[in-house]
């Protein structure tokens, strides 16, 4: 049985930005079933220049590593949680958490943590955020 996490954009920014340990958990973590939705492929192009200025890596050998990030995560679109969005809203907005009800309805509907460095996430209510290292104890507890 794979365990499902959904992955937050900041996570796949810092995976851009920098060749350690957060790229190194998404790449070798191969028992895990990394989830997003769809709309993460826009957030992540919206940093781009970002990612460019703080890793100074070449936009073509960016777009290679992003096309193969991408590729280790499944993309749900907004049908697959839909029923889970209104909810989601109100959670997020009594959090302050605005942008974010998109990643909490999936988590909400896969019951699955989110794995995230955006620090709004800790204060929406039912939503369990988890960390790089509970990614690598993930991958080090199975047999």
């Amino acid at each position: 049985m794979t365990t499902k996490v959904v992955v937050d954009a900041s996570v796949l920014v810092a995976c851009a930005i920098s060749d350690g340990r957060a790229r190194h958990a998404l790449l070798s973590a191969s028992s895990v079933d990394f989830v997003a939705p769809a709309f993460i492929q826009d957030e992540f192009r919206r940093h781009l220049p970002k990612i460019i200025a703080l890793s100074g890596i070449a936009p073509p050998i960016l777009s290679a590593l992003s096309e193969d990030l991408f590729d280790l995560i499944r993309i749900v679109s907004r049908e697959g949680y839909v029923d889970c969005l209104a909810k989601a809203r109100a959670l997020v907005e009594e959090a302050d958490a605005r942008g974010d009800e998109d990643y909490v309805a999936l988590a909400t509907v896969l019951d699955a943590p989110i794995w995230t460095y955006d620090k709004d996430f800790r204060r929406i209510k039912g939503i369990r955020v988890i960390s790089r290292e509970d990614i690598e104890r993930m991958v080090s507890d199975l047999p």
